[in-house]
């Protein structure tokens, strides 16, 4: 297979990612994944890996811990999703994507496999993401990694990715996502995702809510794990229960210092140090838990052998790149890009918004999918100037006319505009702005990497430097 062909045989298998919709009996994922990669020769063995579960800040928290390792030297896989213009972005090896070559010449060894398996009829078929994970461990393993940090794609319990061993298990922010298939409960919702703690683990959490925080500990109870938590120092939401005695204390605390509207500097407390004057280039209080979270995952890699410095740390923090989180592309006025993809990541990009920069009047440009909290989005941006409604290149993407039903009842202050593609919104938000008003594109990473498409094409040099290839259209 070409790369063209290999793309299009992972396109081809049953996909939640893209249909919202499962096609088997999603219990037999982990069954079939470690059963395909055994005949692969269990790749996933050949390296030491750390395993983040969580609803939002699963990849910036990955890519600062990938960071600082590549800092400090060591062979580094970084394993997220989705991508943003090409499916290679989800595989890389020291910063650097998979090949076209090498994603081409894994995935005909791997798909003879898989129709090998799929012959015996013991379990239904595979799934693009399952397919996908065993192309990244193989790679990982052939490319010699030394660690690995992997996101878990939807869930935890059950996601291709729980069949690793993780030094460290990671489960950033809860919040109500994917309530179809993970539960409409936090409880719910945590438990799922606390399915990736292993027996005698070690977890780090900066989820917030008591009732997270506490199906997490039952978890941990039941593994005999351990349980490291990260929070702000401005006290503790979880307080009560730690008094008594249902949960442990933080451990790992940070504060803000100062901001510009390109880099935040904050002070982080752990157990042993305090770190004072970190940088990163990231805004977005959500990104200094992100980052402390990193940094107590960091300090338990350490203990078990994964090492690293100081300066490490510090060089890692203040050049890690994540694109589509806050990100300016463009001014006068301003244009931000942001993935917030449900209601709780909606409040705090409009608080990171009003906190990071100052503008007149707020133009959102809007696509979420179908199947997210669409009414509480709304409510979110009820005190937005100007939201411009548009579908994204997508399948799962909510129609025009969905959003227009849930805005006029819950949202009816809100002057609404609708465009039919992405690029017709930002025309139409740049024309409705003023040069003091901040347009910002939210409610998907599709629709971010839509936006840097645009924003690329009609001359944005930086932008267009950080897109290396393009499988996605528009």
């Amino acid at each position: 297979m070409n790369y063209q062909e290999a793309l299009a045989y992972l396109y081809s298998l049953s996909d939640f990612e893209r249909s919202g919709h499962y096609t088997r009996n999603p219990e037999e994922n982990l069954p079939r994944e470690a059963w395909l990669l055994e005949q692969l020769g269990n790749p996933q063995h050949d390296f030491t890996s750390t395993l983040i579960a969580g609803t939002k800040g699963k990849g910036s928290t990955a890519a600062f811990i990938e960071r600082v390792l590549r800092q400090a030297g060591l062979r580094t896989g970084l394993y997220t999703q989705p991508d943003l213009h090409t499916f290679r972005e989800r595989i890389r090896v020291n910063g650097q994507l998979i090949s076209e070559h090498a994603m081409s010449e894994l995935m005909t060894e791997i798909r003879t496999v898989v129709e090998r398996i799929q012959q015996q009829k013991k379990f239904g078929p595979f799934i693009t993401y399952e397919v996908a994970t065993a192309l990244c461990l193989l790679y990982f393993s052939r490319q010699h990694v030394q660690h690995a940090v992997l996101e878990v794609g939807l869930g935890g319990r059950l996601d291709a990715t729980n069949v690793t061993q993780p030094l460290v298990s990671v489960i950033t922010s809860i919040s109500y996502d994917h309530m179809q298939i993970l539960g409409d409960t936090l409880t719910s919702i945590a438990t799922e995702k606390a399915g990736i703690i292993k027996p005698g683990g070690l977890v780090v959490t900066s989820a917030q809510y008591p009732e997270a925080l506490l199906a997490i500990s039952t978890v941990c109870q039941q593994q005999h794990a351990s349980l490291v938590r990260v929070g702000p120092a401005g006290g503790d939401p979880a307080r009560a229960e730690v008094k008594t005695g249902l949960l442990p204390a933080l451990s790992y605390m940070y504060r803000l210092e100062r901001r510009t509207v390109d880099r935040q500097y904050f002070t982080i407390w752990s157990p042993s140090h305090t770190y004072t004057n970190l940088e990163i280039p990231l805004l977005g209080e959500h990104q200094l838990e992100n980052a402390t979270t990193a940094l107590a995952t960091l300090e338990q890699l350490r203990e078990r052998g994964i090492a690293w410095d100081e300066e490490a740390l510090r060089t890692g923090f203040l050049t890690m790149r994540w694109p589509a989180r806050i990100e300016v592309i463009g001014h006068t006025p301003t244009v931000v890009v942001d993935g917030a993809h449900n209601a709780d990541s909606i409040q705090k990009l409009l608080q990171a918004l009003r906190s990071s920069f100052t503008y007149h009047r707020l133009i959102i440009v809007l696509s979420p999918a179908r199947d997210k909290d669409l009414v509480g989005m709304a409510r979110a941006l009820a005190d937005s100037d100007i939201v411009v409604l548009t579908r994204m290149a997508n399948p799962r993407a909510a129609t025009i006319e969905q959003l227009e039903a849930v805005f006029a009842e819950h949202a009816p202050n809100v002057r609404v505009y609708s465009a039919a593609t992405s690029s017709q919104a930002m025309d139409l938000a740049l024309d409705l702005a003023d040069d003091n008003d901040l347009v910002c594109a939210t409610g998907s990473l599709y629709l971010a990497a839509e936006v840097l498409r645009w924003s690329a094409h009609y001359g944005n040099k930086a932008i267009a430097s950080t897109i290396e290839g393009t499988d996605h259209e528009p």
